[in-house]
């Protein structure tokens, strides 16, 4: 049985970077992701993840798409920058 997700899910590589991204670019559009944070060709599937973790939500306007923290995203985001400042 299954617990659901754990730290683990964040230890895959952009994942950190990716949180830490839309947290100064909240709202930002795949592309712009992809281009500042990584081409990888499996950034789709890490964004997948984030978004069943529910730390992220794709909104799909047209062919565009914007992603956008939640508010428990919000709050790892913020837990992550106070690490990353505090290294």
């Amino acid at each position: 049985m299954t617990m659901g997700y754990k730290i683990a899910d964040l230890e895959e590589k952009h994942i950190l970077s990716t949180l830490l991204y839309l947290k100064d670019n909240d709202g930002c559009k795949k592309i712009e992701l992809y281009h500042d944070v990584s081409p990888n060709p499996r950034m789709p599937n890490k964004l997948t993840v984030l978004e069943k973790m529910g730390l992220i939500t794709i909104d799909q306007e047209n062919k565009r798409s914007n992603i956008y923290l939640t508010e428990k995203g919000k709050a790892v985001a913020e837990n992550l920058w106070t690490i990353e400042n505090s290294l």
